[in-house]
């Protein structure tokens, strides 16, 4: 009875286990030829969540804010020289990366809270 209370526990142990591993590197998407290094991408994700805050909050001037938004979007990755399909497609990796996106997160969040510090309004 023991025994079977052994093997019982080791086969739950063994079950458990392989299911907590990180997913192999077979399931992990390549890298985009055009990716966007890390601290720039987290720069960029920065200043576009403030973009969409702002077209959100309608707080964009002009009278079409749909074409102001592709303005402003397109003025601040051309100011760090990365093209939109650059930009898309390393948000699409990072955000199918589980395991590293709470992080990249939480620098994009750091990055916004220090913008807020600075701001001239506050």
């Amino acid at each position: 009875m023991i025994r079977l209370w052994s093997l019982a526990a080791l086969g739950i142990g063994l079950f458990l286990a392989s299911g907590c591993e990180p997913r192999s590197a077979r399931d992990v998407p390549t890298r985009p030829q055009d990716m966007v290094d890390r601290s720039t991408f987290i720069e960029l994700h920065a200043d576009l969540q403030l973009l969409e805050a702002a077209y959100r909050q309608r707080m964009l001037p002009g009278g079409d804010r749909d074409a102001v938004r592709a303005a402003q979007r397109a003025l601040i990755l051309n100011n760090a020289g990365v093209s939109d399909s650059a930009f898309t497609a390393t948000y699409k990796w990072w955000y199918s990366q589980p395991e590293a996106l709470p992080t990249i997160l939480q620098e994009v969040q750091v990055k916004l809270d220090s913008l807020e510090r600075n701001s001239k309004w506050n």
